[in-house]
């Protein structure tokens, strides 16, 4: 039993070093061992937290920011006199039916209708032109004209020679109305609301490229729809028989 004990102690003194050494280095690399996989844990679970919080970012950015995209709108709202709101809707155009009459007593047409898509000869000058357009109306020289329905005054204008002076009136189903070679002093004024048969002015002269017509005298007339196309007055008044 010495025999042993005093072996085991002489190795321990020749070789104790080394394995002191080799117990030194199997627990430094355990602890190394364990060290590394707790850091890779800890490591993977920041790179899961910093992921989930990117995720996070951009679905936010992705729902809350929209900088390139269009935006939806909420119908605007008004509130009447009652208290109630109520969506604005589109103001509803008056197509009120309007009656129209014949701006000269008993005027007969004299010149056919013309929409201005082709010319026209003025034999007395021998030149053509689109400018003359509508309707005319045999009447004398200071023949009064009147409104052939009710309306506003738009326009009052001296024209060229080829249709002098003139008034327009608009009317509330958006049809107009327009009055040629007048004479210079008419009745009525610009933004004047005339009732139907008003006295707006008398025949005239003014259209002197006419002058040498067989209907130099003459009321110019025109009747215009809501797109401002010209339209055959005969459409809509009943003329006495063409004046020969």
């Amino acid at each position: 039993m010495d025999k042993k004990n005093n072996k085991f102690i002489s190795f321990f003194k020749k070789e104790g070093f080394y394995v002191i050494l080799f117990v030194c280095l199997c627990v430094v690399a355990t602890f190394a061992a364990i060290t590394a996989r707790n850091n890779s844990k800890k490591a993977a679970t920041e790179a899961n937290k910093s992921n989930v919080a990117m995720n996070i970012n951009e679905s936010d950015k992705s729902t809350t920011q929209m900088p390139d995209a269009e935006q939806v709108k909420k119908p605007a709202t008004s509130s009447n006199a009652t208290g109630v709101t109520v969506p604005n809707t589109k103001t509803v155009t008056n197509t009120a039916k309007v009656t129209f009459s014949n701006p000269v007593s008993d005027g007969a047409v004299s010149r056919a209708f013309s929409d201005g898509s082709k010319p026209i000869e003025i034999k007395g000058f021998n030149v053509w032109t689109t400018v003359v357009k509508g309707i005319g109306i045999n009447a004398k020289k200071g023949t009064t004209v009147t409104a052939a329905a009710d309306g506003k005054v738009t326009e009052v204008t001296n024209g060229d020679e080829f249709v002098g002076t003139y008034v327009v009136i608009s009317h509330s189903n958006g049809m107009k109305t327009i009055y040629t070679n007048l004479d210079p002093q008419v009745s009525v004024k610009k933004d004047e609301v005339v009732k139907a048969k008003q006295t707006i002015g008398k025949v005239g002269d003014t259209a002197r490229m006419l002058k040498f017509e067989s209907y130099a005298e003459h009321l110019g007339f025109q009747i215009l729809d809501s797109k401002d196309q010209q339209v055959d007055p005969s459409k809509y008044i009943k003329f006495n028989t063409a004046a020969k």
